[in-house]
């Protein structure tokens, strides 16, 4: 039997591949600073989980039904990854990254047990009102949660709401220099989606940073960094986790299987309607739960697919899933010379990037999670129930309890493919 993903390459036309190439690479220019971002998001270290990223790519070329979509980090995944593990690792880093990687491999696990017994409709269970709800609450939750990395301190608080007068209570101590990347980088990235949609804003914004803190040396003046690249790859290894810590992941893990898959054939389907093609929902359950079991080998965290990427690989003329391998190859090629570059130390190519500007691409990807307009549109019946979802998903952080985080993401299981 051939793979799914294979099938769809069988009428690969040569014309085409000039086209896949620049979409594959113009992807791992924009992959790169995004899975740095969202590792951070998840509570791991940034540059060390670009690793997370090579399984999946190889994976869904060959399993998955899209010829588009692009499976890797994600923000939901990786902020339901921060609140589970969080809860469980107790403060230590080593163990934190240990979990991270069992709750991908179970969540692997789960979407392999659930195509084994074809649980593909389950995408076709889903609520308008109730996704466009969840979406704008977990909109409003990454926003807050970026606030410490905007102002230079350490925001506390049990909500959204706690988070930002933590951060005002602050301003006095609010880091001026880091203050002020934070606002004109949000600032360039707002009015390009606004006046030029079609720039790949993030990455030349996050190239403008880089600079900019290198010319003037604003690593030194307190503005956090990224930190080095590593050189090399990893080899893949299973974590080792007690059987008390497999326990705690369980349900957990079976919301972010949801979620993931869920938002998988969302935005699959999204792409997939403006060509007149078909997304197969049981093949999905196979790419995603594989990408996951690729992901926790190689120490990364769950993963799911990108509505950004995918939409940055349609706009660069992606004919198939070609432009896949490539940024695979170009990822591998980053991990092995990113460091190695004569005249170049590790620590001081390191430093040329400041983590401020990660982390600014993080609310302003995705503006149309907040816009009205959205909302209005998509929420013309039973609008108080996207409203109750919204002040539900919001009213507390996803960094309460792995329990807790599992029982949000089963009532609300996905949300727009749009806001990806």
């Amino acid at each position: 039997m051939i793979a799914t993903g294979l099938r769809g390459l069988r009428n690969y036309q040569p014309s085409w591949l000039r086209a896949d190439v620049i979409a594959g690479v113009t992807v791992a220019a924009y992959l790169v600073p995004q899975a740095m971002a969202y590792a951070q998001l998840a509570g791991l270290p940034a540059v060390t989980r670009l690793w997370a990223v090579l399984g999946p790519l190889a994976v869904y070329v060959v399993l998955g039904s899209s010829r588009l979509l692009s499976v890797g980090p994600e923000s939901t995944t990786a902020l339901m990854t921060a609140s589970t593990v969080g809860a469980v690792a107790g403060g230590d880093p080593k163990r934190y990254v240990v979990l991270a990687s069992a709750l991908a491999l179970m969540v692997g696990v789960i979407c392999l047990l659930a195509w084994l017994i074809r649980l593909g409709f389950l995408a076709d269970l889903l609520s308008r009102p109730v996704l466009v709800g969840y979406m704008a609450g977990i909109a409003v939750i990454m926003i807050a949660g970026q606030l410490g990395r905007m102002t230079g301190t350490t925001v506390e608080g049990d909500s959204p709401p706690a988070e930002l007068l933590n951060a005002a209570r602050q301003i006095g101590i609010w880091h001026l220099p880091t203050v002020v990347l934070s606002a004109v980088v949000l600032a360039l990235l707002l009015a390009a989606a606004h006046w030029k949609p079609r720039l790949p804003a993030p990455l030349l914004v996050m190239a403008l940073a880089a600079v900019v803190t290198a010319l003037t040396g604003l690593g030194d003046h307190g503005v956090a960094v990224v930190g080095s690249v590593p050189s090399g790859l990893p080899a893949p290894m299973l974590p080792g986790v007690d059987l008390g810590d497999l326990r705690m992941l369980i349900l957990p893990a079976l919301g972010v299987a949801l979620v993931g898959y869920t938002d998988t054939v969302l935005t699959g389907r999204a792409f997939a309607a403006k060509h007149r093609e078909r997304i197969d929902a049981d093949a999905e359950l196979l790419a995603l739960g594989t990408a996951n079991l690729s992901a926790g080998a190689l120490q990364g965290f769950p993963v799911s697919s990108s509505g950004s990427r995918t939409a940055v690989a349609a706009a660069a003329g992606a004919k198939s899933q070609v432009y896949s391998p490539v940024t695979l190859a170009a990822m591998i090629l980053t991990l092995l010379v990113a460091v190695d570059v004569p005249g170049r130390s590790t620590r001081r190519a390191g430093r040329r990037r400041p983590a401020t500007g990660g982390s600014r691409r993080v609310p302003a990807g995705r503006p149309e999670c907040t816009t009205w307009t959205t909302i209005r549109r998509r929420t013309r019946w039973r609008g108080w129930s996207s409203i109750g979802t919204t002040r539900r998903c919001s009213s507390r952080t996803p960094r309460t309890s792995a329990a807790g985080q599992w029982q949000r993401s089963t009532i609300h299981p996905s949300w727009s493919a749009g806001c990806r």
